[in-house]
């Protein structure tokens, strides 16, 4: 199945919501919902290593 189309406004919205997603699981200690968002962003083609460099406590 062919992927949508994507702007540079939704890709970044996208990464934006994951990083604030990825963070707040992060927090919480919640590896369980980590590991959800890093396969959504594999799935969406988003490297989350590469989006959360500026906050290497993420991981």
């Amino acid at each position: 199945m062919p992927k949508a189309m994507s702007s540079p406004a939704r890709d970044q919205a996208l990464r934006d919501s994951l990083l604030v997603r990825f963070t707040a699981a992060s927090a919480a200690g919640n590896s369980s919902m980590k590991m959800a968002l890093s396969q959504e962003a594999a799935y969406l083609g988003i490297h989350l290593n590469k989006i959360a460099a500026s906050t290497p406590a993420l991981y």
